[in-house]
Order: structure tokens, then C-alpha cells, then sequence
């Protein structure tokens, strides 16, 4: 038995080994790999080192384990978590990882999943989930179906927004670098983020494109997007306007619902259901990815067993070329 301290920095850190002290790591981790507290407090987790003493040691030496622990993740930008005391211990408080933002005209990265009527009921509890453990900062403070929003978001009792969200089509501001989500009954659900973010910390891209797949696959969406919009406003305490020149892409949904997948690309792409295998088959030849690549985009194509990820490119960019989707999968028009 020991007494430990968790450590997780999106950087590999070099941890000394101090006596009496057991370094265990860094190991490659992920966010579902670490207690909910400390992923929610590094942006891109992707490695742990756990720092252990015997348990039976004094509360000094305890102490001086914690301070250890807090030394390694402020030296490499990270987190550090007790475990017994089930606490993060550094950064203290509820930390800010999105700077201040200001008003301005800007542009958003926008993030819908579509899935099946049967999964809409777990829908909202679902994405409440992922957001949690990956992007706290995604969470609902206000939510409701009109302006101002009358309700309020209590982590500890979602409940009340989980129903809002299944029987109606519904809305909520967030803190940054989101702006806030939307769901409309009985298929799609979405996020609107700050694409001046994502476009300045490479760890914020990081952590949207993992919370788009982790996403994707707790709601066995059968396709998700995310794209570049520009034309928004963006006011000093964070809320959106939309701008008179704004050139909206529109939903992928049509006037008489789901009618194929949509042929403009996408920086972020998930084709899931029946759409895995056709889409995996269109993308292994090597045509698409030497186009993608004279045009200075490197594809990312990541196919796991619930559907296919595809993101063009490392920033998230409004103008991309089309993938070479087959043409009995477009929707009309």
C-alpha cells in the first residue's frame, strides 16, 4: 500500500526521484484514463507520473509528497491530484485555461452530432459526460429555450437540464473559449467554440478534436462535423451576434430531415453507423490524401470501431477541399 500523488501535463515531464520517494512513469495517458478531476483541470492530458510513499509514513512526509507533486505540474503546465483525498492540488481554485477574450468581429468553430431518434433520450446526459471529464468550460451555467435563460445550471442535480434538453429545442451559454450549445430534438446536439483559441494554443485543438470523437462515440453519433464559420460578433462578456455579412453553411439536416451526408468539407469530420465502412473504402486510396497535401493539409484519418475521424489539417481552417466521399452517400442538391 502506498500513498500517492497523480500528476498529469500534456508535456512529457522529467521528474527527479527524490529519496524515500517512488516515481512510477510518465506513462502515456489520456483523459479517460485519469480520474475526472485531474482531466478536467489539464488541457490534452497525455502523460501521468504517479509519485508514491509507503502509507504508513508521517503526515510530514505526506505533505512534502503533495508539495512535490505541485512542483511537477506547475514546472511542466499540469495538474496534480490526491487521490486518497480525491482533490485536485494544483492549480488550486477553478483556473481560467482560456485567456480573456475581447469584442470583436471573429470567426467560431461550430461542433454537431447527429444521431438516431432511439438514442436521443440518453442524448444530453451523454455529452454532459464527456464535456465534464474533458472540457468543464463546455458545461451550461445558464440555460433555457428563450432569452434570457431561466435556468441555471447545478452540476450536481442536471436532471433539470437533461429533460429541458430531450423535450425541447433548447440552449445554454458557456464560459471560454465556448460560447455555449444547443440541442434540437430528436437529432442533433451542438457547441459553438472560439476559433481565436483554437487558432493560438495548439493544446486547445488538442482537447476540442478529443472531446469531438469521445463525443461521437458516448452518443453513437452516425455523423458529426465541425467547421470554421466566420462572420460572428463576439461581445466582452462573451456572447454571440451574428454579423450582417456573416455566409452561414447551414445544417446538415434538410427540410425534410436526414437525407445524406453533406458535401462541403469539414475540419472535423465523424462517419459512424453505416457510414464507417463506405467512407473508410472512398478514403484508403491515395488520390485524396496527395491532393490534401499540395494543398498544405495533413489528413488525420483515425478509424476505431464505432466509426471513422477525419480532421483536415492542424489549425482549424474555413476553406478546405472536399474529401471524396461516395456520391450515393451526398444528400441531394
Amino acid at each position: 500500500m502506498s500513498y500517492d500523488v497523480e500528476v498529469a501535463t500534456h508535456e512529457r515531464p522529467q521528474p527527479e526521484e527524490p529519496d524515500g520517494v517512488t516515481v512510477d512513469g510518465p506513462l502515456a495517458a489520456e483523459p479517460d484514463d485519469l480520474a475526472e478531476p485531474l482531466a478536467a483541470a489539464v488541457l490534452a492530458p497525455r502523460w501521468l507520473t504517479t509519485l508514491s510513499i509507503p502509507v504508513d509514513a508521517p503526515a510530514r512526509r505526506r505533505e512534502q509528497l503533495r508539495t512535490l507533486g505541485r512542483g511537477l505540474a506547475r514546472e511542466y503546465a499540469g495538474a496534480a491530484f490526491d487521490p486518497q483525498a480525491d482533490e485536485v492540488i494544483w492549480p488550486r481554485g477553478k483556473p481560467k485555461r482560456a485567456p480573456a477574450g475581447k469584442a470583436e468581429k471573429t470567426s467560431i468553430v461550430n461542433l454537431e452530432w447527429y444521431v438516431d431518434a432511439e438514442r436521443w433520450a440518453d442524448a444530453a446526459a451523454a455529452l454532459l459526460g464527456v464535456m465534464a471529464r474533458r472540457c468543464p468550460e463546455a458545461l451550461p451555467t445558464r440555460y433555457g429555450v428563450f432569452e434570457p435563460p431561466q435556468g441555471r445550471y447545478d452540476p450536481a442535480a442536471p436532471e433539470a437540464f437533461t429533460a429541458l434538453a430531450r423535450d425541447d429545442s433548447a440552449f445554454w451559454f458557456a464560459s471560454r473559449p465556448f460560447f455555449g450549445g444547443h440541442t434540437f430534438p430528436p437529432d442533433r446536439l451542438g457547441l459553438d467554440v472560439d476559433w481565436r483559441v483554437l487558432e493560438a494554443d495548439p493544446r486547445w485543438r488538442e482537447t476540442v478534436a478529443d472531446l469531438f470523437v469521445a463525443a461521437a462515440v458516448a452518443l453513437g453519433a452516425f455523423y458529426a462535423e465541425g467547421w470554421v464559420e466566420p462572420g460572428w460578433e463576439v461581445s466582452s462578456n462573451n456572447r454571440l451576434w451574428i454579423a450582417a455579412s456573416r455566409k452561414t453553411r447551414g445544417t446538415a439536416l434538410g427540410r425534410d430531415g436526414w437525407q445524406g451526408l453533406p458535401a462541403e468539407p469539414a475540419w472535423l469530420t465523424w462517419f459512424g453507423g453505416d457510414y464507417r465502412e463506405p467512407v473508410v473504402a472512398a478514403l484508403a486510396t491515395a488520390a485524396p490524401r496527395r491532393r490534401l497535401l499540395r494543398r498544405a493539409i495533413t489528413p488525420t484519418v483515425d478509424e476505431r470501431p464505432e466509426g471513422v475521424f477525419v480532421r483536415l489539417g492542424e489549425p482549424p481552417r474555413a476553406r478546405l477541399p472536399r474529401l471524396p466521399l461516395p456520391p450515393e452517400l451526398l444528400r441531394p442538391g
